[in-house]
């Protein structure tokens, strides 16, 4: 019998996992565990049945439920390992507002995994508050996509009493 071209039937059964598959379902696996944030890695979010991305759809759940903080590890790994800088600085400031006082290990630990992602800057912007979180009032620039900020980019307090004129 001889074969031409090589080429051969190829069956596949239903329900059987081809060798390449199992490689790239244990690559995407590798990839969540070791380039996302050190130490969260196993934290993973199951998306719903919807036409929305896996971005928009923890971006919602962060919305709902904002103390729910395996959704936000989930959200900045999301971002992490889609190398999204802008996407992930405005789940980290969501981080930062979610949890006030009581969240700083995972703040730290959030932030310095995604220092070099996001940049200096906008590390330094987060820094002074890693003990405290954000408060409502607390003003951060350049934070689109952030379900948690009242969006204020700017200075909140508009008139000041100077302190030798008292009429």
């Amino acid at each position: 019998m001889e074969n031409e071209g090589g080429s051969r039937d190829i069956v596949r059964c239903f329900g059987a996992t081809r060798p390449v598959d199992l490689v790239d379902e244990q690559r995407q696996q590798w990839r969540a565990e070791h380039l996302a944030i050190p130490g969260t890695g196993h934290i993973h979010f199951n998306a719903l049945p919807s036409e929305d991305t896996l971005a928009d759809q923890l971006a919602r759940r962060v919305a709902q439920d904002p103390s729910d903080a395996r959704l936000h590890v989930a959200r900045v790994n999301h971002h992490v390992l889609a190398d999204d800088a802008e996407q992930l600085f405005a789940a980290l400031v969501d981080v930062f507002f979610a949890f006030g006082p009581t969240g700083t290990g995972l703040r730290e630990r959030l932030l310095n995994g995604a220092r070099r992602q996001i940049g200096p800057q906008r590390a330094a912007q987060l820094e002074p508050y890693l003990a405290t979180g954000l408060s409502p009032r607390t003003a951060i620039h350049g934070c689109r996509g952030s379900m948690l900020s009242q969006g204020v980019t700017g200075e909140t307090e508009i008139v000041r009493p100077t302190s030798g004129d008292r009429r």
